[in-house]
């Protein structure tokens, strides 16, 4: 909005000086105003002319000299002759004051009113010459004559001293007439005070009340807007326009003479913001029942608009994460369903003896383990996930050699691509290094996550890995590229694969399965990796997937030629029977179920390991005092003192022997509060024998030792594949075929039927913590010994006890006593006769 520079006063002011200047002008035209110049001039004319009479009489006489007297008496008396002379007519100066002759001269040709008069003298009826006299001129020269004049110093003087007289006059008046000092200083003040901006305007559409609200809103001042034209401001309407005149609510309010309601404005406030405005616009009615002003009032509602964008985006994107979020739960069902149909199918027919054979027995245990296998990766998927969102993923930086890790991923999964008929090949690029630092195992994640992908939508031609090093000043990288010849995708949905839940065409799930998850997982472990994963495709022809990852360039590592990378394939190891060679070593295994101790010391103790028991934290606490361990593995739940206070003691007292948490909890975020109690490493349960020994081998110095026949070795499943058994079916341990471990199942049955009735009593008297007790040590205790039917329930059992669902535990409690019942029990083999 323009402002002007000047007030509505000083304006009045000005206006009313020029009408008085214009009056004085007039008078000083038609002579009403004495002319002092004009009466010096007649005065200097008529003593020239007595002078130039006097001097005529005096040239008569018989003494001229007389006449000199007479001038120099003149200009003593008259200070404006500056000098006076005679000349006779033929130009002889008679007689002359001082520098009368040089100044007369130079003066003619400069013509100042008034500044020189001659006069001529007579002797009898002939002219007889001239009295000269020089006077001092009545104007000045340039700007000093023009502020000489006496018409412009009365302008001048009248002008400033109208202004001023005005200027206060006036203030006197128009705050008599200002309509807002009819409202009280309270009132205004406390329209100031309120937060709404308030706006008052007169019939012709001026402002002539605004509150400090509004004013500040502008940056501007209450004084400068009043009087100024209200359309003046840039108001517009909802869609962001300049809004029309005749469409502001208060032109509207003054024509119609009716109130306009819950109007939407917009205006730009002093920062340069678009505020949005509800406005409500009142008209104040005059004496004659007609409007003579309006009230407006605007409500700021620039922040709830952008709420309610924010909302409505929330909404949209809530709304298609539910929708993806639903299809993937309905793909994930029938996933889950399709390997658990196979696992729960094949195990009847073992469990009814319908194999017709050990070929047949053999083929319906791999259907059985690969759908486990694919069971579990789609469930790490989903955990993996989970870690990712929760920003829990960690990676490690250790040596590792990438091209044995694609060369494994190449020998597990190429049985896949023969079953398609597709080839299934990798090979390396230029000079690649021997051993590269980063995280093996999410690597080896990635990279079978996009040869599987690869397999999987690829009919006909096949897949190639190809494998390449760049190292440059930026850093030094590893590439890892899949190339295969599938279906392809388009172009514009190619950044939608990474996404959660997500695949690029929806009959994709219903044609291949899968979660929808792998390559978001892989994108965020290789971004955690310091790298990336990108991908270009042509619909029908492939896909190209790029793995690329900081190698971090160890110092001992060697630069290998392709060749060498591909005879390095020979030296992997290959799949055949292993043993754990481990040093001779003391090992206390602490748990609360007797099975599970006498399960883990029996396979220890097959290793050359010297093992001893400890059914609670305390018992192991003060066995440690009075013995040195080589190794503690640990349960972290237990009676009397559990495992977080155990080794928390242990490590208080300064004992350094590793300590491995083995615990049924498998939540997330649960391994760093075993390690932050001190623990070393972190192991769950169903224990998962091979990983066990891994374990206790890296930290006992044991090495692996290929064993043709490995007698004796105790192998369980790592993972439960059994469900809730709702149905009537019996109940058989996995490691009922293993002689020496049946005496492990039986006691574990014997303690199950006591643990079982000691949980229905807590139940009924409600103590839930007593209940969460039990169904822990079953959910850990069960699987170990092949009964993983019990694990899932009695982990279920442990949820709701812990939080408090009387009815849930009630109605679990019940499952586990039926599946109880139908717990089928070994039979202890007889010793063999001795020969």
């Amino acid at each position: 909005m323009p402002v002007s520079l000047l007030s509505t006063r000083t304006y009045i002011s000005m206006g009313l000086v020029s009408i008085v200047s214009s009056a004085l002008l007039a008078a000083s035209f038609l002579g009403m105003i004495p002319d002092r110049e004009g009466a010096v001039r007649e005065g200097r004319v008529a003593l020239a002319e007595s002078v130039a009479a006097s001097s005529t009489a005096i040239l008569t006489s018989n003494d001229p000299r007389r006449l000199e007297t007479v001038l120099r008496f003149l200009m003593k008396r008259n200070p404006d002759i500056e000098s006076i002379g005679v000349r006779k007519l033929d130009g002889t100066v008679v007689m002359a004051t001082a520098g009368h002759e040089q100044a007369w001269t130079a003066m003619e040709s400069v013509h100042v009113a008034g500044a020189q008069i001659q006069v001529p003298v007579w002797a009898g009826s002939e002219r007889w010459g001239q009295v000269e006299f020089r006077f001092k001129p009545t104007e000045a020269s340039g700007l000093a004559g023009l502020l000489a004049l006496p018409w412009l110093r009365l302008l001048l003087v009248c002008g400033v001293l109208c202004f001023v007289g005005f200027h206060l006059y006036l203030g006197r008046v128009l705050k008599s007439l200002d309509p807002s000092s009819a409202i009280p200083g309270r009132v205004r003040a406390a329209l100031d005070t309120i937060t709404e901006g308030l706006l008052v305007v007169d019939r012709q559409r001026n402002v002539v009340l605004v509150n400090q609200a509004l004013a500040g809103l502008l940056g501007t001042t209450q004084e400068k807007l009043m009087g100024s034209p209200a359309a003046a401001l840039d108001w517009r309407d909802a869609q962001g326009q300049p809004m029309p005149k005749a469409d502001l609510p208060w032109n509207r309010a003054l024509e119609d003479g009716e109130v306009q309601r819950d109007g939407r404005i917009l205006l730009t406030d002093a920062t340069g913001r678009q505020c949005t405005f509800v406005v409500n616009c009142s008209p104040v009615l005059g004496s004659r029942g007609k409007p003579g002003g309006a009230l407006i009032s605007f409500e700021d509602i620039t922040q709830l608009e952008a709420n309610k964008v924010e909302l409505k985006t929330a909404r949209d994107e809530a709304q298609a994460a539910n929708r993806a979020k639903s299809e993937f739960l309905a793909n994930m069902s029938h996933e889950i369903r399709t390997p658990m149909n196979a696992i729960l199918g094949f195990t009847e027919l073992l469990r009814r003896g319908y194999g017709k054979g050990e070929r047949d027995s053999a083929k319906h245990l791999a259907t059985i383990h690969n759908s486990g296998k694919h069971l579990l990766a789609l469930i790490n998927d989903i955990l993996d996930l989970s870690k990712v969102e929760a920003g829990r993923m960690e990676v490690e930086r250790i040596d590792c050699a990438p091209h044995l890790i694609v060369r494994q991923a190449v020998q597990e999964l190429s049985a896949n691509a023969r079953e398609k008929g597709i080839t299934l090949d990798w090979e390396a690029q230029g000079l690649l290094p021997s051993k590269v630092s980063s995280d093996p195992g999410r690597l080896r994640q990635i990279v079978l996550n996009l040869l599987s992908n690869a397999i999987k939508f690829t009919n006909a031609g096949g897949v190639t890995v190809l494998l390449a090093y760049d190292d440059t000043v930026a850093g030094a990288f590893y590439r890892i590229q899949v190339k295969d010849t599938g279906i392809g995708v388009p172009e514009a949905k190619i950044d939608t694969m990474f996404e959660p839940f997500t695949q690029a065409d929806a009959s994709i799930t219903r044609r291949f399965g899968g979660t929808g998850l792998g390559l978001t997982i892989s994108r965020n472990f290789a971004r955690a990796l310091g790298g990336d994963i990108v991908a270009t495709s042509v619909l029908g022809q492939g896909s190209t997937f790029t793995l690329s990852f900081d190698a971090g360039r160890p110092a001992d590592a060697v630069m290998l030629a392709p060749q060498q990378v591909k005879a390095d394939q020979a030296d992997g190891p290959e799949h055949a029977a292993e043993k754990w060679e481990i040093p001779s070593s003391r090992v206390l295994v602490v748990d609360d179920g007797p099975e599970n101790r006498e399960l883990v010391s029996l396979v220890l103790a097959e290793h050359g390991l010297w093992v001893e028991e400890a059914e609670n934290g305390k018992v192991a606490v003060d066995k440690v005092q009075e013995t040195a361990f080589d190794l503690i593995l640990m349960d972290m739940q237990m009676p009397v003192m559990d495992g977080y206070e155990a080794t928390r003691t242990l490590r208080a007292r300064g004992v350094i022997t590793p300590i491995v948490a083995l615990t049924a909890n498998a939540m997330k975020g649960y391994e760093a509060q075993v390690l932050e109690a001190g623990c070393t490493a972190y192991l769950t349960k169903p224990i998962d024998i091979d990983v066990l020994l891994a374990q206790v081998a890296a930290l006992l110095g044991g090495t692996r030792a290929k064993a043709g026949a490995a007698a004796g070795a105790v192998t369980t499943p790592a993972l439960d594949t059994a469900g809730t058994h709702t149905s009537r079916e019996p109940i058989l341990s996995k490691l009922a075929d293993k002689p020496r471990l049946v005496p492990i199942i039986l006691k574990f049955v014997q303690r199950l039927t006591e643990m079982v009735q000691d949980g229905r009593r807590a139940s009924e008297q409600g103590d839930l913590e007593e209940v969460a007790r039990i169904a822990h040590w079953l959910a850990g205790s069960a699987g170990t010994v092949g009964y993983g039917a019990f694990t899932a329930p009695a982990r279920n059992l442990e949820r709701l006890a812990k939080a408090g669902d009387r009815a849930g535990v009630v109605e679990s409690m019940a499952l586990i006593e039926d599946m109880a019942t139908r717990v089928v029990v070994p039979v202890l083999a007889e010793p063999a006769p001795a020969k």
